[in-house]
């Protein structure tokens, strides 16, 4: 159910005071309720387990909703058969997520916490800000979606494309479109990837990544606002992540540890902000073990293959190319890790750091500012 999360976080309870539930959940409540009033069990403990349920389900349509903080799914599961294991995922999916304000403050909850680890190891304290807009450069580069054309370059383009051959009819092609380069500007383009293999939940380190994910996208959007942060999660396969869609990830068995995907949409999200400065920082506990192969699906190999080793780094290379300063944090000493991290340590631009569970989140806010 939706409040094991505040035991998965664990500190402080920034969930004390719940939102009210929303009222598809309270439908679904009301369509469990039944089924458990209507249930007929003969074992004692299992009635007076449904007792309890019945009294929590009346209180959550009522409107508390830490009323179930400690209803157990799979009871119901087991005692209400297949119907009920519906009804229970149908009420686990309309009451599952954070809403904006109980995510807000766990993330502010996760900051505030994070920066008194700072202090206490001693890290310089810094100010928030804004830096000044790029200037130009004198260069031109393909429009980006945003970008201000640049009429004079645009039209050089179209001409020389024509000239070539390519289109000759068409007056102009979106490929035409020129912006004048710039300087990069105070502000930055960051990704933070988030290793998701099991292996982070049974070291016991999914809490810190997950803590240390919801104070950076906090210390972004209170003291940042020019910054564009983006969260990405790779295990087998990578996915672009909202620190809502983080907290709720389940971290369940899964195999692969897909860096390749992940740092190539980290370049993407460069891509869509070329005049920020590009910082690319990575959480990982383990060597790369997947990668995507040319038909879009993963490819899984452990120990990894010489083709993931070589697709990963081969991804990285060209995050360095456009600019990117790549920052590794190793969470394990795996010999294998400890191998791929140096083949990639002797890259310019790319930096790595050898950190603890307790010490990640400093440790990415002090390089986070200091990449700034």
């Amino acid at each position: 159910m939706r409040f094991r999360y505040r035991e998965y976080l664990g500190g402080p309870d920034p969930l004390a005071e719940p939102d009210p539930p929303p009222e598809e959940a309270v439908a679904a409540s009301r369509e469990l309720l039944s089924l458990v009033e209507a249930a007929e069990v003969d074992d004692a403990a299992d009635r007076e387990a449904l007792s309890e349920v019945e009294k929590a389900l009346s209180r959550y349509g009522g409107g508390d909703r830490l009323a179930v903080s400690d209803v157990d799914p799979r009871l119901l599961a087991r005692l209400l058969g297949p119907e009920g294991r519906a009804a229970v995922d149908r009420w686990d999916a309309a009451d599952h997520a954070l809403s904006p304000r109980e995510l807000r403050r766990l993330a502010d909850v996760a900051l505030r916490e994070t920066e008194e680890a700072r202090r206490a190891r001693g890290s310089g304290s810094h100010r928030g800000g804004v830096g000044p807009a790029g200037e130009a450069d004198g260069t031109t580069r393909a429009a980006a979606p945003g970008s201000i054309v640049d009429a004079v370059a645009t039209v050089r383009a179209a001409t020389l494309r024509r000239a070539e051959g390519r289109g000759p009819d068409e007056a102009l092609r979106s490929e035409d479109l020129r912006a004048a380069g710039t300087e990069p500007s105070g502000a930055s383009a960051v990704s933070l990837l988030v290793d998701l293999s099991h292996s982070m939940a049974t070291r016991g380190l999914h809490e810190t990544a997950t803590r240390t994910a919801l104070a950076l996208h906090s210390l972004v959007g209170s003291q940042y606002p020019e910054d564009r942060l983006q969260l990405v999660g790779f295990g087998e396969v990578a996915r672009e992540m909202s620190p809502g869609s983080l907290v709720a990830h389940g971290w369940g068995r899964v195999p692969g540890t897909n860096l390749q995907e992940a740092l190539r949409l980290a370049r993407g999200h460069m891509k869509r902000n070329p005049d920020l400065h590009r910082h690319v920082m990575v959480v990982t506990d383990g060597e790369p073990t997947a990668h995507t192969g040319a038909d879009g699906d993963p490819r899984f190999s452990w120990p990894a293959g010489p083709r993931t080793v070589e697709a990963t780094v081969g991804e990285l290379d060209a995050a360095l190319r456009e600019g990117a300063e790549v920052t590794l944090f190793l969470l394990a000493d795996d010999p294998r890790l400890q191998a791929f991290a140096e083949l990639v340590g002797r890259r310019r631009g790319v930096r790595v750091v050898r950190t603890g569970g307790r010490d990640l989140g400093p440790a990415v806010l002090d390089r986070f500012h200091a990449g700034r």
